[in-house]
């Protein structure tokens, strides 16, 4: 028996070896298993693409085998010299087995964003089970009496070390001594052929292991025990704790046991000497869910727009009945768009299809755009699927998710819920694909690989037939535009519901407006003399909410106290010297903070790319003038603002500087239903999908950020977000107000958020994106080189760009172009010069096939955005 390895020695190259499966792996290893194999020198770990079956080469050719996924078929079997096949050495973790459809999601993954196909296959993985190893040097007995002085310096360094320090790696003696690593590796050579050192292996410990418990129980009858209490007179620890655990009907933690009987280790294991107590080791599992108390809640009555759409969600899923799960069938999987405004009930929905989904046998994968929206969502879940959720998010500690990972691999749990990452989580019976807010650009990685989650879910719903969900109350123009080519099913929820009690007791809904949207052009408020960052309009409405009792939103898409510091003389901006970014003013407080009021103790200038801190100037730096002050607004300053206007107002700031923690996101949202504030200011992720019932006023601080920046992308972002963080009012009750503060009124973005109208909104963008030829229409490949001077990643840049010219007037159709080369907008980060250009044409995938890029180049395909 053989077996394809995809083996991890060098990322961006696929590496695949043929190894022969030792006899005692035979029945215990898989297709996606993640083993150990010799190579060279040492060892690497590799994931098994697939096993073969060698007749003739069987050690015992009468013992039938027949493992799952076995391709037996001759024109199958790879053309190698069996002979020379080394064997595995051991599978990894027998855990970490991959599913048959994350090898094929990660085959297309590595073909369609362009990364090694280990690269993708690692997405996949649990987490913290990847090792390494690495060469370490040992001194021998004839090098521990070897006479130091009789060596060379640099041999006599090694030894001594070795022979003082024990077995260490390459890496470790690399940093303990001088040289370089040829050098060292001559040193190593020559103190091996005297026989004075030799090779070994290290390999690092895995970062994520089953947690267990020390158990203690009672290894004779409760009778025995209490017969042999007689002769433990003179151990009265030992009498204490053998009384104890009589008592206990059920094995318990052994510190536990200690502490009730006050007892200590050397008695335990007096006790267990004599035999009678057994110490047993149990498996714990991490539960991150393990505090969360929601009460089962009782599904409302569907209105009229949701029961259509549940029809059609409900009739799709049905038919998965018929089909094997995990498996491609020729019937077309049905995917839909659920566009339904703020407030229509798209949650209720998910929830039904996901209990229909699970009525069948089925898996359900549900991802969101933020943790602090994955916080809610996990609540409302675990009200209706008690016991049976699975959460998959950056903010677990790594022990967490890989016992999340291994509950959904194992099929213990049905449902999968977290951010983008959690698309590769392993599902075998997947069904049901759920993807919130599916217009969100944090479903795409900013780091290689650069994959969209929604367009990964689209592709593994096709491979797994499953039923796709987007929704959104302000889908991607992508999006929308491909339902209405017939490509997803689009499905509409036109009204706000919200959930009351009727006379019968049983929970109906009802319908709501939207809230009255007010613009306010700030260019009028500045002529009237109104110099404050608050509109005379969003100061009435808020001290209206506030009246009421209600709560209020203030949102601002900026952290800190101001945009930037700049000198009113020479105009001189107080840049970072590591980025081309202008640094941003923060106020940094002593202790912790317990509120968004808590006194600042220092004002710190702060780089939101590489984090360089430094404090304020007293002078320019530029012409020596005092006259040096910060300009715009951030989160910190609209909390200032709001404790001058309102002193008894309780505000609350949620945005990335306050939730730095572990837990944060549930502290703050907590502290906000709870109502212990009145006001919550925040940044983009207040913005979307949580439901705040008592919030009856929105204020947007400025609607122009973003609006203008250099990308296609800049109107259809203000718009989401708008509609969005507009949303948040009025879920529970009629007459909320949003207050839109803008110097760009006309803006037809603007005008379509005011008027919660997405179809007007889509006419003018779409239109826009057609005469320009951006996607929906194109498709974008973004290349980005950073190098330590402009001139050389301007050459890089320009070299680039005439190879693309070059292979796309052979390989692409007359309908291309390329954008560029250009700095990119944000022109150096951490002291890298950044140059990029941008492919746009409708199918860039013969080009790419024949380029070659060299290193040092970034690849983004289909980029959300190109700053």
């Amino acid at each position: 028996m053989t077996a394809e390895l995809l083996a991890d020695v060098a990322v961006g190259a696929d590496a695949i070896f043929t190894y022969r499966v030792p006899p005692p792996l035979h029945t215990a290893i898989r297709s996606g298993h993640l083993v150990w194999a010799p190579l060279r020198q040492r060892l690497v770990q590799g994931i098994v693409l697939d096993l073969y079956a060698w007749g003739d080469h069987l050690n015992d050719a009468d013992e039938p085998f027949n493992p799952p996924a076995l391709r037996t078929h001759p024109s199958d079997l790879p053309d190698r010299q069996t002979p020379t096949l080394r064997d595995l050495i051991d599978i990894a973790d027998p855990e970490a087995s991959l599913t048959p459809a994350q090898i094929q999601l990660a085959r297309w993954v590595s073909g369609y964003y362009r990364v090694s196909l280990y690269e993708a296959l690692t997405l996949m993985l649990p987490p913290g089970v990847t090792r390494e190893s690495e060469t370490s040097w040992r001194a021998t007995v004839e090098g521990h009496s070897a006479t130091l002085g009789a060596l060379p310096p640099g041999e006599r360094d090694v030894l001594y070390l070795l022979r003082r320090s024990g077995e260490m790696t390459e890496r470790d003696l690399r940093r303990r001594l001088r040289g370089s690593d040829a050098e060292l590796q001559t040193i190593y050579a020559a103190l091996r052929e005297r026989g004075f050192i030799e090779r070994g292996m290290v390999l690092s410990r895995a970062r994520a292991r089953p947690r267990t418990e020390r158990l203690v129980r009672l290894a004779v009858s409760p009778d025995e025990a209490r017969a042999a209490l007689a002769t433990l007179a003179r151990a009265p620890r030992q009498r204490a704790l053998a009384a104890y655990l009589i008592d206990q009907p059920e094995s318990v933690s052994v510190s536990d046991a200690l502490a009730a009987a006050a007892a200590d280790t050397g008695a335990l294991r007096a006790l267990e000497r004599r035999g009678l107590v057994e110490i047993i080791a149990q498996e714990v599992w991490r539960d991150p869910l393990a505090n969360i108390v929601a009460a089962p809640d009782t599904p409302p009555v569907l209105s009229l727009a949701q029961q259509k759409a549940w029809d059609e969600i409900a009739g799709a899923l049905d038919r998965l009945a018929a089909q094997p799960p995990a498996r491609h069938t020729d019937a077309a999987p049905v995917h839909f768009l659920l566009h339904g405004v703020t407030g229509s009930g798209k949650t209720e929905l998910y929830l039904r299809a996901i209990a229909r989904a699970l009525r069948l046998g089925r898996q359900a994968l549900v991802l969101t755009p933020e943790i602090a929206l994955t916080t809610q969502l996990v609540r409302r879940f675990a009200a209706r699927f008690p016991g049976r959720l699975a959460v998959l998010h950056s903010e677990l500690a790594t022990g967490e998710r890989y016992d999340q990972w291994r509950r959904l691999r194992r099929g213990d749990a049905d449902i999968a819920i977290g951010s983008r990452s959690a698309v590769f989580a392993p599902l075998p019976r997947l069904g049901l694909i759920i993807v919130d807010e599916e217009h969100e650009p944090s479903y795409k990685h900013d780091a290689a690989p650069r994959y969209h989650a929604r367009d990964v879910a689209q592709r593994l719903a096709v491979i797994t037939g499953s039923v796709l969900i987007l929704g959104s109350a302000t889908p991607s123009v992508e999006s929308y535009a491909a339902a209405r080519a017939r490509q997803l099913r689009l499905l509409e929820l036109p009204d706000r519901v919200a959930m009351t009690l009727g006379p019968d007791g049983l929970p109906h809904t009802r319908t709501l407006p939207l809230p009255r949207v007010t613009i306010v052009d700030m260019r009028r408020e500045l002529a009237e003399q109104n110099r404050s960052i608050f509109s005379r309009p969003l100061q009435e409405a808020l001290a209206v909410a506030l009246e009421r009792g209600e709560q209020a939103i203030l949102f601002l898409n900026r952290r800190g106290s101001a945009l930037f510091f700049m000198c009113r003389d020479c105009g001189h901006v107080i840049a970072c010297p590591n980025c081309s970014s202008p640094l941003t003013l923060h106020q940094e407080s002593t202790g912790q903070q317990s509120d968004a009021r808590t006194p600042a103790s220092a004002s710190l200038l702060v780089c939101h790319t590489c984090n360089h801190r430094e404090l304020p100037p007293a002078i320019c730096p530029q012409c020596w003038s005092s006259r040096v002050k910060s300009f715009g607004i951030g989160t910190q300053r609209v909390v200032d603002e709001i404790a001058s206007l309102f002193p008894g107002a309780r505000a609350l700031r949620w945005d990335r500087d306050s939730v730095g923690r572990k837990g944060d996101h549930d502290r703050l949202l907590d502290q906000f239903l709870r109502h212990e504030a009145d006001v919550l200011v925040g940044t983009q992720m207040i913005a979307k999908g949580l439901d705040l019932p008592m919030v009856g006023m929105v204020g947007v601080v400025a609607a122009d950020t973003g609006l203008y920046l250099p990308d296609f992308r800049a109107g259809e972002r203000t718009f989401q977000l708008l509609t969005q963080v507009a949303g948040r009012a009025g879920r529970r009750a009629e007459g909320a107000r949003v207050i839109i503060q803008t110097y760009a009124p006309e803006h037809y973005a603007l005008r379509a958020a005011q008027e919660h109208d997405y179809h007007t909104f889509y006419e003018e963008e779409i239109a826009f994106r057609r005469q320009t030829g951006y996607p929906p229409f194109n498709r974008l490949v973004r290349f980005v080189y950073s190098a330590g001077s402009d001139a050389r990643a301007r050459r890089a840049a320009e070299s680039l760009a005439d190879e693309i010219r070059a292979l796309a007037t052979k390989r692409l159709t007359d309908d291309w172009s390329l954008i560029g080369p250009a700095p990119a907008f944000f022109r150096i980060q951490r002291n890298r010069y950044r140059w990029h250009l941008i492919l746009r044409t409708a199918d860039p995938t013969p080009l790419l096939n024949a380029l070659r890029l060299s290193p040092g180049w970034v690849i983004d395909i289909d980029p959300v955005h190109v700053l």
